[in-house]
């Protein structure tokens, strides 16, 4: 998709699916494999391992109040997919582009900025995570836990300073809020096909949905 539109709105679409009900995981799921081919950012399968793992712990967790952890651990991790291919597809200058569009040039411009923001410190986060594992490659080690408490310290370090030296560069460039943007879209057929197919599986899953506590308070009485 190349519209940054359709694919943030296909992505709210498609997470609300998932969230309403296991179906509706499963439909977000097709609509994925479908429209994307199954892209992802996800680049090995230690990193699919890590991926999982925070859904499999609320979805274990949820299993042990009471309810149902496999409907849950389902749907929490097709949330997390439809992000990442998310991640993937983004652009830089996406989100200012989103912003000045919906909120205009002052507050889409500081909302859209503060995303770019985000973003940006993100992919810095993960590429010190990178040099962090070659370092430990290369000495021959292993990550021990008693270690992590540093390197979560250094690292936190270091994006606290990444942060300030972005706050100064705005300020004596003078910014005190909104800006000028004039975002450039380009929207195809394909746009508009899977945005629409986003839409209609949120709706037959809230459809569904209703359908099946109906039936199942019906049952019950």
């Amino acid at each position: 998709m190349q519209d940054p539109r359709f694919r943030l709105a296909s992505l709210f679409f498609l997470s609300a699916a998932a969230w309403s009900s296991l179906i509706g995981a499963l439909l977000a799921l097709i609509w994925w494999l479908c429209c994307t081919r199954g892209e992802t950012s996800i680049r090995s399968l230690r990193q699919f391992l890590l991926f999982l793992l925070v859904p499999a712990i609320m979805g274990f967790s949820a299993f042990l109040s009471g309810q149902d952890g496999f409907s849950y651990f389902c749907r929490i991790t097709t949330i997390l997919i439809l992000a990442s291919w998310m991640y993937r597809e983004r652009y830089p200058g996406e989100l200012l582009d989103i912003g000045v569009w919906f909120g205009g040039k002052r507050t889409g411009f500081d909302l859209g900025l503060v995303g770019e923001l985000s973003m940006s410190a993100l992919e810095e986060l993960a590429g010190e995570i990178d040099l962090v594992s070659v370092a430990i490659r290369q000495k021959g080690e292993k990550l021990r836990v008693t270690s992590i408490p540093a390197l979560v310290t250094v690292l936190l370090v270091r994006q606290l300073r990444l942060a300030r030296d972005r706050a100064c560069l705005l300020t004596i460039r003078g910014y005190h809020g909104g800006g000028s943007h004039s975002p450039v879209f380009v929207t195809t057929g394909y746009d508009l096909a899977a945005g629409a197919f986003s839409f209609v599986i949120l709706v037959f899953s809230l459809a569904t949905r209703d359908f099946f506590i109906i039936s199942g308070s019906t049952f019950i009485v």
